[in-house]
């Protein structure tokens, strides 16, 4: 379903005759550009109230507007210092248009009734806007609230309840900021189109059916975003992050939850994503950057995680605990730390495109039918993979895991840890290059390293040390390592042994 929709779309087209788009009794004066001023300016069917405030000296004036029935359109353009303005607005169809150049203003505007409209215009500094929109809807045709922010220090807080609504933030350009929505209903949305500036904070919380944010652009330092979405088929989409020292923050709990952020470009970021009961999943393209962390917790039923990551000193954990886990990291860069952690059914983890040098892997899987992967650039041969660590800890059913390094450019020095205890185990490995610190553990059941006939297991390069402990069943470690000044020991212990490691 698409909720891209919005009371300017099909509240007047479902409406027509008793709306907005009734009649045409405004004047010819220049109106606002955006989406909300442009379609309904013209549809006011019932009293329309024009008020314009200025104060140059900071007397301050109040202004009250209260409006009972249908179609009512309030307008107020405020300049100067210290002014209060109030729209009240009671029943269906009725739009308020406030526009506010100044300082320490404060506008309110209180509407409940259903396809009702307010529009905030905000130039300046220290400016309290509230936005309270009520109605029952039908459908999700209700009310929409669209604020548009160029200044500093400006607070925003939008509640609007029951029934469907949408809040959109077009342009804000400004620093320290605080921008707060609560949304409970059927068909809600919060969308920013374009947020420039620094030290700015967006809380958003939806409640019910069919929730959805969207963020296209942030640029800026030392932002905090705040997404809380619980119910139903709730999606959360930031497409674009540029700046250093961010926050966001996203949880989401119930049914067909979803969490993407297409790009993260810049240092010191901080992304927290929480997604809790069903069909949970995190889709990320490009993350580039350094001393940026990104953590993602998911629990129970169909989670998918993916991160991309070009850069250094990043720290990506994602956590799973439930069903059909899938998880994937890839990463190119120094010093970063990659941390997977599935317990529970259907478990794979990656890694792929696994490159740079001084980075820390740790996989760890427990249940059910786990498969670890590390792998590397290849066929990019031009990347290095060296003095990394990487441990893989298996435990439990169908284990699987896959360290491959093979063809990059330059592959020396890493420390390779891998542990299966339990049931159908298997350890592929090619890495090639010298130096390596190799040790494979299994414990219990259909225990393989492999290569030769099977594939994998080579190693290659010189001064290498492999060591392999198996215990217990049907165990086989194969082959081979290719150089010189290679050390190899095996240790097998119970049931089908096999060991064959041919060193050229």
């Amino acid at each position: 379903m698409t909720l891209k929709k919005s009371l300017l779309t099909c509240a007047i087209t479902v409406a027509l005759s008793s709306s907005f788009a009734a009649t045409a009794d405004m004047d010819d004066k220049t109106q606002s550009s955006s989406v909300l001023a442009s379609q309904l300016s013209t549809a006011a069917t019932g009293t329309k109230t024009t008020i314009e405030q200025t104060s140059l000296q900071g007397i301050g004036n109040d202004t009250i507007i209260t409006q009972t029935g249908n179609g009512h359109n309030a307008e107020a353009t405020t300049t100067g210092d210290d002014n209060t303005t109030t729209v009240d607005q009671l029943q269906n169809y009725n739009l308020s248009l406030s526009d506010i150049n100044g300082d320490s203003n404060t506008l309110t505007h209180m509407q409940d009734g259903e396809v009702n409209g307010a529009l905030t215009e905000l130039t300046g500094n220290n400016n309290n806007v509230t936005v309270a929109q009520f109605g029952t809807g039908f459908l999700g045709y209700n009310n929409e609230a669209i604020n548009v922010v160029r200044g500093d220090d400006n607070t925003i807080d939008v509640t609007q309840q029951d029934g469907g609504h949408w809040f959109y933030n077009f342009d804000l350009q400004g620093n320290s900021n605080t921008i707060t929505a609560n949304q409970q209903g059927l068909l809600n949305e919060a969308q920013f189109s374009t947020i420039m500036g620094d030290e700015n904070t967006i809380d958003v919380n939806q409640s019910g059916l069919f929730n959805a944010f969207n963020a296209s652009e942030i640029i800026g330092n030392a932002n905090e975003i705040v997404i809380e979405q619980q119910g139903d088929l709730n999606k959360s989409e930031l497409l674009s992050l540029r700046g250093d020292d961010n926050t966001v923050d996203i949880e989401q709990q119930g049914d067909s939850n979803t969490s993407s952020m297409t790009e993260l470009a810049g240092n010191n970021n901080d992304i927290k994503v929480a997604q809790e009961d069903n069909a949970n999943s995190f889709i990320s393209e490009s993350f580039t950057g350094n001393d940026n962390v990104v953590r993602v917790s998911q629990k129970r039923d169909d989670n998918v995680a993916d991160v991309d990551v070009v850069g250094n000193n990043n720290e990506l954990t994602i956590m799973q605990s439930g069903n059909a886990n899938d998880a994937y990291l890839g990463a190119i860069g120094d010093n970063n730390e990659y941390v997977a952690n599935q317990i529970g059914d259907e478990n794979s983890a990656h890694v792929a495109n696994f490159n740079g040098s001084d980075n820390d892997v740790d996989l760890s899987q427990g249940g059910n039918f786990n498969t670890a992967i590390v792998q590397s650039s290849y066929p990019d041969t031009s990347l290095s993979a060296n003095n990394n660590d990487i441990a893989i800890d298996q435990v439990g059913n169908e284990n699987e895991a896959v360290v491959t390094f093979s063809s990059v450019l330059d592959s020396n020095n890493n420390q390779v840890d891998l542990v299966q205890s339990g049931d159908m185990n298997a350890i592929d490995l090619i890495m090639e290059g010298s130096n390596h610190s190799i040790d494979l553990f299994q414990d219990g059941e259909n225990n393989m390293v492999a290569g030769i006939d099977s594939g994998a297991f080579l190693v290659g390069g010189e001064a290498n040390s492999l060591t392999v402990s198996q215990v217990g069943n049907e165990n086989l470690v194969a082959g081979s390592i290719i150089g010189s000044n290679s050390t190899v020991m095996v240790s097998q212990i119970g049931d089908g042994n096999t060991t064959i490691v041919t060193q050229q």
